[in-house]
């Protein structure tokens, strides 16, 4: 059985074996169970080994027929990994689910006598294998003994070899709902991360949609609704000074007027960029609506939020890329937290803003406490 074939081995007068009118549906079979070319299992070979030692012969084979060829998952007594499918014993016994093959001298018989196992160093003489057949009754190969002396198989070795082909059968089909258990636990979690992946991506766009909801598409500050929402996570603590300033851009009319809407754009946008710049890590910036910005300044007195206000208005006002020369006036209030609202200091700054406009623009006014 070890024996290679080549195309023309076998006499020109053996017919082949005719198909098999499911074989299509056995393959398929076959390969539902992912059987071939396995690693060797010690229960399959036990299975040989019993098979051998119940019929008296010096060999046994488990033995799988696919599309070309006859594979060996368990042998013993013999070496090679199979057979060509044309000169297998076993193709011809599948042919027959139901009985066990049995050849006592294989030298006798009128197709087996031409194999080359039988006429080659392998000296094959007496052959039994009960086909391995599913539920569905598909015969995917068989648990066979060999034997190189002719001998006969007696109605109890028979009807054991059939009892070891069913616990085979019973083997792959506990194989089979395992790895199809293993599989669709494998689906169910990569079914799980494909839904956590589309949750993350769905939280991320509604956050990336809610920032958006927050921000002035021109400028990319806070608008009103962000600011709303800044102010109340205002992380400064109870009885710390913090400070509110309201931001204008002097006779901003004029520009949309006299130079048109889109250099009062740019003029905004490059103001909002000089504030941003202008900020510091905990300071919150909006626009307020038109040209006006406003600041929130958590932990922060008066006087350092007019260091802030005074260092933006400076950087405005050095912009040489504006279409026209721009001024800013501001007005700032402080309070503390806790005593102190950011509406009731909006207020106060805004009463600020209105001064500094009245007293010539360009300038910073304060209100105190």
């Amino acid at each position: 059985m070890k024996t290679q074939v080549a195309p023309s081995l076998l006499p020109a007068g053996v017919p082949p074996l005719p198909p098999i009118p499911d074989e299509e549906a056995r393959l398929a079979a076959l390969n539902r169970y992912r059987i071939l070319d396995t690693l060797p299992e010690g229960v399959y070979d036990d299975v040989v080994d019993l098979a051998r030692a119940l019929c008296g012969t010096p060999q046994a084979v488990l033995t799988f027929i696919d599309e070309q060829r006859q594979w060996f998952k368990a042998a013993v007594g013999l070496d090679g990994e199979g057979t060509d499918r044309r000169i297998a014993f076993c193709d011809v016994a599948i042919r027959t689910p139901k009985t066990v093959t049995v050849v006592e001298d294989a030298s006798q018989h009128a197709r087996f006598r031409h194999y080359p196992q039988v006429t080659g160093p392998d000296h094959l003489r007496f052959y039994a294998g009960a086909p391995l057949v599913t539920p569905d009754g598909h015969a995917l190969g068989t648990v066979c003994v060999v034997d190189t002396q002719p001998r006969s198989l007696s109605d109890a070795q028979a009807r054991q070899l059939q009892s070891l082909a069913r616990l085979v059968v019973q083997l792959l089909e506990a194989r089979r709902r395992e790895l199809d258990s293993q599989r669709q636990l494998a689906e169910r979690e990569l079914h799980q991360r494909e839904l956590m992946r589309y949750q993350r991506e769905l939280e991320s766009k509604n956050t990336e949609l809610a920032e958006e909801a927050r921000r002035d598409a021109l400028t990319g500050l806070l608008n009103r609704g962000g600011l709303s929402q800044a102010a109340r996570a205002s992380t400064a603590r109870e009885g710390d000074a913090f400070t509110v300033a309201v931001l204008d851009l002097d006779h901003f009319k004029r520009i949309n007027d006299t130079l048109g809407h889109a250099a009062g754009d740019e003029v905004i946008r490059v103001a909002a960029e000089e504030i941003q710049r202008g900020v510091r890590g905990s300071d919150v910036a909006a626009r307020y609506g038109g040209e006006e910005f406003l600041l929130l300044m958590p932990a922060t007195t008066l006087d350092s939020g007019v260091a802030v206000v005074e260092r933006i208005r400076a950087a405005i006002a050095a912009r040489a890329d504006l279409p026209a020369p721009v001024t800013l006036s501001a007005g700032l209030a402080a309070g503390l937290a806790g005593r102190d609202t950011p509406d009731s200091l909006f207020q106060r700054a805004d009463q600020a803003l209105y001064l500094a406009k009245r007293r010539g623009r360009d300038r910073v006014e304060v209100i105190d406490d």
